[in-house]
């Protein structure tokens, strides 16, 4: 278990490193390099050597002289045959057919990259929304042991009132409830916090012990412009997307020379043995032939295979087009309503510091007052826990707009905000 403290960075990275979705992304980027890499293969030549061991057996009467090879044969003779050729043959047409099959998985090896970060991206955002979660709960575990410390001040005071008779029973049983209404908000808080401990956990491989001192997200930087649409064009899922667009351009060119003819050029060495005996037949292989030439072959017809290959490559496009329009759209969406959020949380936090501020001018009058003798002592622990209260819920949305922030700089600016944590050694999964 992690004892100590705990931090947003050190959160991000272990779940970096121990995702395993991020790691099947990564083998899912090598299995597209494989394939991209395999069909480059067809813009090489191929070379092979061949060979045929084989018993030939005679069934019917000598008609006449016979060759086999150029070499005159004739009568019943039964013997072993065995030949070896070397065959070297380079596909011309490949350059302007397979090519751009090789530019598709080119483009899928790049998508999946892209994809990578993209899931990535994920990860680090699901975190972020624990960490906040977390950080908030320890914001409210903090401040409730203060007010219930206050409380329970408040009370011993009001119990020693109630015995001298200054305050009825009824007063110190509502500072009793308050007291016993806090210490249930407390335990719900806890259960709430350890759950979200424990949902990190899955992202982290880490066990937390339950007294983790959750370390803040600190002062989230201004977010002063609305978030520009060419931002969107920038962000992985984007590029990702954008990237199985170009391979279905390729592969749609693909499809449509494919309607074109194969040609390719060849070339070939012939050796051939004969004798009754299979050891003499394999021993005395001379060189019996070359040849050499280009080859042509035109497609006339094949049922309609080439034409609804290309067709279909067609829709394909088309679809991925709408789907990538379709992303930038939400994309858009995603960041214009984080930015809306942001200017939200900063109102509402700007009402809550004029509220606090007031709070605190009512608490030194209170106190003022108390000193004079003009209010007990546990009114001004009453009132000092409604201030602790308001701090409270303004330190809440502190930090959900520390939250808000680094979600927003997620999805506008992903490489600076993942570069900022790089710096901080969590990009070395």
């Amino acid at each position: 278990a992690a004892g100590g403290s705990l931090s947003y960075e050190d959160a991000v990275g272990e779940a970096l490193r121990h995702s395993a979705r991020l790691k099947v992304k990564k083998e899912e980027i090598h299995i597209n390099e494989a394939s991209w890499r395999q069909s480059l293969s067809s813009l090489y030549p191929t070379l092979a050597l061949n060979g045929r061991l084989e018993r030939f057996a005679n069934l019917a009467g000598p008609t006449g002289i016979g060759t086999i090879n150029g070499q005159v044969v004739g009568g019943l003779q039964d013997e072993w045959r065995s030949s070896v050729f070397v065959l070297g043959e380079y596909t011309l047409s490949n350059w302007f057919k397979k090519r751009y099959e090789s530019h598709y998985y080119e483009r899928l090896t790049e998508a999946s990259i892209y994809d990578s970060e993209a899931e990535k991206k994920k990860v680090v955002l699901e975190v972020t929304d624990l960490y906040g979660s977390l950080a908030e709960g320890a914001i409210r575990l903090r401040y409730l042991g203060q007010m219930i410390d206050r409380m329970k001040e408040a009370v011993s005071l009001r119990a020693a009132a109630h015995r001298e008779g200054e305050i009825s029973h009824e007063d110190l049983l509502r500072a009793e409830v308050q007291v016993v209404d806090l210490e249930k908000e407390r335990t719900e808080a806890a259960r709430q916090f350890k759950e979200t401990l424990t949902r990190l956990t899955l992202y982290t491989g880490v066990e937390y012990d339950e007294d983790v001192a959750v370390q803040g997200l600190g002062a989230a930087a201004e977010v002063a412009e609305r978030p520009e649409p060419e931002r969107v064009e920038q962000t992985p899922e984007y590029r990702a997307k954008r990237k199985e667009v170009e391979a279905q351009q390729e592969k749609g060119r693909a499809a449509r020379n494919n309607l074109l003819p194969d040609v390719g050029v060849y070339g070939r060495y012939d050796f051939y043995g004969r004798n009754p005996e299979m050891y003499d037949s394999m021993k005395d292989v001379d060189k019996n032939s070359w040849n050499a030439g280009v080859y042509i072959s035109i497609p006339l017809f094949d049922g309609g295979l080439r034409k609804w290959e290309r067709e279909r490559a067609a829709r394909e496009i088309r679809r991925q087009e709408e789907a990538l329009r379709a992303l930038r759209q939400e994309k858009g969406r995603d960041s214009a309503g984080l930015f809306v959020k942001l200017r939200e949380l900063d109102r509402t936090i700007a009402q809550y510091r004029q509220l606090l501020a007031r709070y605190e001018k009512l608490l030194a009058i209170a106190s003022g007052a108390a000193a004079l003798g003009g209010r007990s002592r546990a009114e001004l622990l009453e009132s000092g826990k409604e201030a602790l209260a308001i701090e409270r819920d303004m330190e809440v949305y502190v930090n959900q707009r520390a939250v808000a922030v680094r979600k927003y700089r997620l999805e506008t600016d992903f490489a600076s905000a993942m570069g900022d944590l790089d710096g901080n050694g969590t990009d070395r999964h």
